[in-house]
């Protein structure tokens, strides 16, 4: 069953203060015995309700620009409606300008005045662009014509037309502070775990690099992000290959990359937090890799620039590879090794399966076991048949496996980390996380996971599993 959200309480709540304040004012009338009736001359209850549910919106910042918005509008429109009866009126004589519901009014009555309505209407659209408040042209306009297209005929009759003006632009501006003064109140709501970082693994997620989330992970996630939650991605992937997700996607927290080597910021294009292979482990694998003849991809940062190197191309897998992202962006391919002259991040390997499985095992039992791991996970950059059994190799500082750096981060911002991954490559984010998410075809994560979601249900899941724990109580900070 379907909630009632708080703005839609909110908005209740603000509707019936304007027509209660309405009552109040017509009480006060009432008790005086004058003629003239404040609460029907100068407030309309109808227009301040239109007015409050306008400006009523989900953030309080949001009411606030909504609000300022609504009242310049109403003042605009209001006015120059004023200022168009009164000078008409003025001209062709008191009660001129004609009512809706007046009888006596004929057709061509309406002829002139409506015509200068329409000529008017973009002066009144056009002082709302001038002042910087396109967004409120239409309500500009909408005001506009309540005064001159519907006119109180009791009101315009006995008190003037500029008095009935005054009552759409006062009732407006009433209606408005309700709203704020709603949205401003504190009241009961949802729980928001606004100090849970969300890191989502999105490898296998998206098995290619030209995947990107569809659908209801794509709405979903910005989502997350508009009301508040805090987003990131956790992945082995690279700024060229990660970037153009963030096309589609708002996230709002620097992505954690290299299998957690690196923190990168999408808005600043900066890298924190790097974990780096040392010259000793270096010149090792340097040296292994002549010894097998195998030729590396070297990445290494300089300048906050992701540059890669490779000094001799040796199977159709790296020719791929490196046809792939010469010229992508946010990557510089060097023809020149400068890898000593930066931060040295990861090997990347692409060779036949059986030639890394035993490059796995050579570097777990060599002299910097110790120093470095190996990842490795399935070809992708290619489904051609012609590519033969390949597999990537990626070897980082063991270090990796700590996440120091995103541990770092999150007790900057005062965050507790939520891990949320479906694939074994992310496991280590799991293990440094204070809540874990994870799917059942990750056997080896169950055992330490708080969630673990049938692996029959999509990918979708992992996502609606952020929202309820970004609203759940259970997940609040004790």
């Amino acid at each position: 069953m379907t909630r009632v959200g708080l703005r839609a309480l909110k908005t209740a709540i603000a509707v019936f203060l304007c027509g209660l304040l309405y009552i109040i004012l017509r009480l006060i009338d009432d008790a005086s015995g004058v003629s003239f009736h404040f609460s029907y001359v100068m407030y309309s209850p109808f227009f301040a309700g239109i007015a409050t549910a306008y400006s009523l919106h989900p953030d309080k910042k949001s009411s606030i620009r909504q609000a300022n918005n609504r009242i310049v509008a109403s003042l605009i429109g209001g006015i120059i409606g004023i200022l168009l009866v009164v000078i008409y009126e003025a001209i062709a004589g008191h009660n001129s300008w004609p009512h809706v519901f007046n009888d006596d009014a004929k057709a061509l009555d309406f002829v002139i005045p409506y015509t200068l309505v329409g000529i008017v209407t973009v002066l009144v659209i056009y002082l709302a662009v001038v002042l910087d408040k396109k967004p409120a042209a239409f309500v500009a306009v909408l005001t506009f014509i309540s005064v001159t297209l519907n006119p109180n005929d009791k009101i315009s009759d006995v008190y003037g037309e500029w008095l009935f003006g005054l009552n759409r632009i006062l009732s407006t501006i009433i209606g408005v502070l309700i709203a704020l003064g709603v949205n401003l109140f504190p009241m009961p709501h949802k729980t928001r775990n606004k100090d849970l970082l969300f890191c989502l693994g999105i490898e296998d997620m998206l098995r290619t690099e030209n995947d990107k989330m569809k659908g209801y992970q794509n709405y979903k996630l910005n989502n997350l992000s508009y009301i508040g939650a805090n987003c990131t991605f956790f992945t082995t992937r690279i700024p060229s290959t990660f970037m153009p997700i963030l096309d589609d996607v708002e996230i709002n927290q620097p992505v954690i990359c290299f299998s957690g080597a690196a923190m990168y910021d999408p808005k600043t294009l900066e890298f924190s937090h790097l974990v780096t292979i040392d010259l000793e482990s270096r010149n090792y694998l340097d040296d292994y890799f002549k010894k097998i003849n195998v030729s590396p991809f070297k990445n290494y940062i300089i300048d906050n620039v992701h540059h890669i190197f490779n000094d001799e191309i040796n199977n159709i897998g790296e020719e791929l590879y490196k046809a792939s992202r010469k010229n992508k962006a946010y990557l510089s391919f060097d023809e020149v090794d400068s890898s000593s002259k930066g931060e040295f991040i990861y090997y990347l390997l692409i060779e036949k399966k059986e030639i890394i499985e035993k490059l796995k095992i050579d570097i777990e039992n060599s002299p910097i076991k110790d120093k470095v791991i190996v990842q490795i996970y399935d070809y992708f950059d290619s489904n051609d048949e012609l590519v033969p059994d390949l597999k990537y190799a990626k070897i980082y500082n063991k270090k990796i496996e700590d996440l120091e750096g995103l541990k770092e981060y999150a007790k900057e911002h005062n965050f507790r980390i939520v891990g949320l991954t479906v694939s074994p490559l992310s496991n280590h984010l799991l293990k440094n996380s204070e809540y874990k998410v994870t799917y059942s075809t990750n056997v080896d994560a169950i055992p330490y996971s708080n969630i673990v979601i049938d692996s029959s249900k999509p990918y979708d899941d992992l996502f609606k599993t952020m929202h309820r724990m970004y609203y759940s109580k259970k997940f609040s900070k004790k």
